[in-house]
């Protein structure tokens, strides 16, 4: 992920969801085609860490990227849970609930 791509795709969306509706709910899929981040969206990530939100569900079986998020998932701002690819399903009713 580039810098470019969160600037215009992921951190509008999720402003756009706290404006509208104050604490938003996050599902992000990291599927196989997941190379990494550059420096830039990971800064950005850690800005997006102090947005308002209420849940977050990270869907992954890039195992690497699974043990980051649960190490970081006490110190974010809403509760975050990682799915396997297979249970993507659970996820979004996670998130729809």
């Amino acid at each position: 992920m580039s810098a470019a791509d969160h600037a215009v795709a992921l951190t509008p969306a999720i402003e756009a969801a706290s404006a509208a509706h104050g604490r938003g709910r996050l599902v992000n899929e990291l599927g196989p085609e997941f190379g990494g981040y550059t420096a830039g969206p990971a800064r950005e990530d850690l800005k997006l860490a102090a947005t308002p939100w209420e849940r977050c569900a990270i869907v992954t079986d890039h195992a690497l990227r699974a043990a980051g998020v649960r190490a970081r998932g006490p110190f974010m701002p809403g509760a975050v849970r990682v799915f396997p690819v297979g249970e993507r399903a659970q996820a979004l009713a996670r998130a729809a609930a």
